[in-house]
């Protein structure tokens, strides 16, 4: 088994234990500079390639996920509606929600 691949089971031990990485190093007998640059290397090189990535032949809504459009059955024009909620935000900002 070579470096690398002990290497990149450690990492994959470090995922699985819940642990930070300064802890699963220094438990383990690893400099943190030493485990975090496998660590990175090992994301790198195979849990970055497992993910799906945007082709240009992919459309920029394909990327998106799905929305529902919600309708309160009100008539938005009707200016005297009840507000069913208000948020107030710090810095002023409030939110009805009708």
């Amino acid at each position: 088994m070579s470096k690398k691949e002990k290497m990149f089971a450690m990492v994959e031990q470090w995922r699985e234990s819940g642990m930070t990485r300064k802890s699963f190093a220094n438990q383990h007998g690893f400099k943190y500079e030493s485990f975090n640059y496998w660590c990175k290397k090992q994301y790198n090189e195979v849990v970055k390639v497992d993910q799906p990535t945007k082709t240009s032949t992919q459309s920029s809504r394909s990327m998106m996920p799905d929305f529902v459009e919600l309708s309160s059955g009100l008539d938005m024009n009707d200016q005297v509606q009840p507000i069913r909620m208000e948020i107030e935000l710090p810095g002023g900002i409030h939110i009805k929600i009708y």
